[in-house]
């Protein structure tokens, strides 16, 4: 058993609480209150220190793709549509980018297939911290990843191989979520077809779809594909999802914004991050990740990347849900993480000060599936 006491709790709801204790039993949060009363456990003072829900990146390469970028086992670029693929049989857990993430309270990942196909496989949910990667996997799948960005274009058109354009790009998902709905219309169940059986899934709502698009004609295209199909849509990467916020409402997308601050992307695109994070109050998930167009970038950036938000006017408690309830909604983890509460499993993080609003905050603890596993004590 483990007992945190006297903390600042940020339960991830918009509400924190002062001066409160966190009981944990088997890895879920059993009790939280003022002077509880606990015998036997091992205990963290974390008087004027502050509690956060473990972090989570939604959409992440990391763990399939080594510091170098010379091994890429999240692209298959053998067939631009292969939603048959399973992320988990690339995921290395020892991976050196990896084992970092933790350090900042980074606890869940959702594993992804890369941005070269226009369909690239099936997600998985891994917490950041175990014994292998079948112990540390929580969930899949959890969506399927696509892209409809310029990477599926640099990828294809080099070889002289369709798609080399746009329009290919918007043929080749159109025909693909065309032909697997003309077979359930029928009455088809596409048992003979591991992809089409996919495919159909997406189209029933039974799993999302995570796609990449950066720009804005990308998204705008995008949304008026999909909308004469019913799909849980997540855009990725989507740096100029700011300009298409009405056709995002109608079809309800989760919006996941591609990395901030390596290469000024946010600067680049000209992102008003302030009106993207409204899309929260409509309902909307919008959460940020370690990726960007280049690839995934260094684990503090994370932590960047949400201190761009609260410079811009985000509310910091808002930007704390893009960083933990909304990546779980979007995984389907919501059950089980993204906030301090009673029942959900006990990934937390401590710092010394509120990171989304100081650079100088500091880990001291890392805890996930109730372990303690980062113990740095840090400055306050």
């Amino acid at each position: 058993m483990l007992v945190i006491k006297n903390a600042i709790i940020h339960v991830g709801t918009g509400y924190i609480k002062k001066n409160y204790d966190i009981l944990i039993k088997q890895g879920i949060i059993v009790k939280i209150g003022q002077d509880l009363k606990y015998n036997g456990c091992e205990v963290i003072d974390a008087s004027n220190q502050e509690v956060f829900p473990g972090f989570i990146d939604p959409v992440s390469s990391i763990g399939c793709i080594d510091k170098t970028f010379t091994i890429n086992d999240q692209n298959e670029t053998a067939h631009p549509v292969t939603p048959d693929l399973k992320i988990k049989y690339a995921f290395n857990h020892s991976e050196v980018m990896f084992e970092g993430l933790h350090q900042v309270g980074i606890t869940t990942i959702g594993a992804s297939p890369g941005n070269t196909n226009v369909l690239g496989g099936q997600m998985a949910a891994y917490k950041t911290w175990g014994l292998n990667s079948a112990k540390m996997l929580i969930k899949e799948p959890v969506g399927v990843k696509g892209s409809v960005s310029n990477l599926v274009k640099q990828t294809y058109g080099k070889r002289d191989q369709a798609p080399q354009t746009r329009m290919g790009i918007f043929k080749v998902l159109n025909e693909t979520l065309a032909e697997a709905q003309g077979e359930l219309e029928r009455g088809g169940d596409c048992a003979d077809d591991e992809k089409k059986s996919i495919v159909k899934k997406i189209l029933k709502q039974e799993i999302p779809l995570f796609i990449t698009a950066n720009k804005s004609v990308e998204i705008a295209a995008l949304l008026n594909l999909l909308k004469q199909y019913k799909i849980r849509l997540v855009i990725c990467g989507a740096y100029q999802a700011d300009r298409c916020l009405e056709s995002i409402k109608k079809m309800e997308a989760g919006v996941v914004i591609g990395e901030l601050v390596f290469l000024t992307a946010k600067n680049y695109n000209n992102t008003d991050l302030y009106r993207l994070a409204q899309l929260q109050e409509e309902g909307i998930p919008v959460s940020i990740t370690l990726s960007g167009e280049s690839g995934p970038v260094g684990k503090v950036k994370y932590i960047w990347n949400a201190i761009e938000l609260y410079k811009s006017g985000v509310a910091s408690e808002e930007v704390l849900k893009m960083m933990t309830i909304n990546p779980a909604r979007m995984l389907g983890l919501e059950d089980r993480l993204g906030t301090v509460e009673v029942g959900k499993e006990a990934d937390l993080v401590i710092y010394t000060k509120n990171p989304i609003k100081s650079y100088f905050a500091k880990v001291s603890h890392t805890i996930i599936a109730g372990k303690l596993i980062e113990q740095k004590g840090g400055d306050s």
